[in-house]
């Protein structure tokens, strides 16, 4: 559960930037550096821990899977944080735990005790609470708030990406793993870039303040997807799935700090059923 929350940690950092910068450059542009960035890391990583790439060779075909489903996700939801409002967009993307775990009883054989399960549907529910203004949110839900359909897109596919990385995890080794997924994430996207719409999706990026902060945003992405891999190899991908989902308190909590923004009541209970939820979760 450390690990999954430790995750949690970076993508809420990540949620946040990737926000404010999509907004500056473009979605499109804070995704391909963002990931960029991520993947030049793991190579170093991979490079100087001597670790080899055989094991991948048997697992192609999920990588490739992986890596497409994931670059969906990421655009579907960088595009979302970049047309808002984060109030339904964040919320929504918590959601994908529910895919995930679904996908680790199911395929993997994973099996939940009866607190360990409620735990996860509470801890679920508690983060959609406290991540949103209720009001607003079945306001812009109603209203189709820009942004909803592309939230609802990104959190299945995170589910499905989120899974084939924790097999793959288990299969070759968390950082193998990720370097692949990332490298083929990175070429999932470019490509249609290159091919399509290459000036009109740079036109924003300039050097300076954007550029750094898609690294910067790739940084905290890849503590997240680093950590939630190693915990996926490790233990039950089910639980590091739910622990990883608290992601937006963290935005939240950075809204009320930096943009001083005040909390309404359901967040209040949303982040009480966090905690029982998480409780629920480590004491099953």
């Amino acid at each position: 559960m450390i690990f999954g929350l430790v995750a949690a940690l970076g993508w809420g950092l990540a949620d946040f930037g990737g926000a404010v910068i999509s907004r500056r450059i473009g979605s499109v542009p804070t995704v391909l550096i963002s990931q960029a960035s991520g993947a030049l890391v793991m190579a170093v990583v991979l490079v100087l821990g001597e670790q080899g790439v055989d094991a991948l060779t048997p697992n192609l075909g999920w990588v490739l899977l992986g890596g497409i489903v994931a670059a969906a996700a990421y655009a579907s939801h960088y595009r979302a944080l970049q047309l808002g409002p984060v109030s339904v967009v964040s919320p929504i993307g918590a959601a994908y735990a529910l895919v995930g775990v679904a996908l680790a009883v199911v395929l993997l054989g994973e099996r939940l005790s009866a607190a360990e399960l409620g735990g996860a549907v509470v801890t679920v529910l508690g983060v959609m609470l406290a991540s949103a203004d209720l009001r607003a949110l079945l306001e812009g839900t109603h209203e189709r708030a820009p942004g909803l359909p592309l939230a609802l897109l990104s959190a299945l596919l995170f589910g499905v990406a989120g899974y084939i990385l924790a097999w793959l995890s288990r299969e070759v080794g968390w950082a193998v793993a990720l370097w692949a997924s990332r490298t083929t994430l990175v070429v999932a996207l470019a490509l249609p870039v290159a091919l399509v719409g290459r000036r009109a999706v740079w036109s924003r990026v300039t050097p300076g303040v954007g550029i750094v902060g898609a690294v910067a945003v790739g940084m905290a992405d890849l503590l997240g997807v680093a950590t939630y891999a190693a915990g996926a190899e490790r233990g039950f991908v089910s639980v590091v799935i739910v622990a990883s989902s608290v992601f937006p308190l963290i935005a939240v909590a950075l809204s009320v700090l930096l943009l001083h923004e005040r909390p309404v009541a359901n967040q209040y209970v949303g982040v009480g059923l966090v905690v029982v939820g998480l409780l629920m979760l480590g004491l099953g």
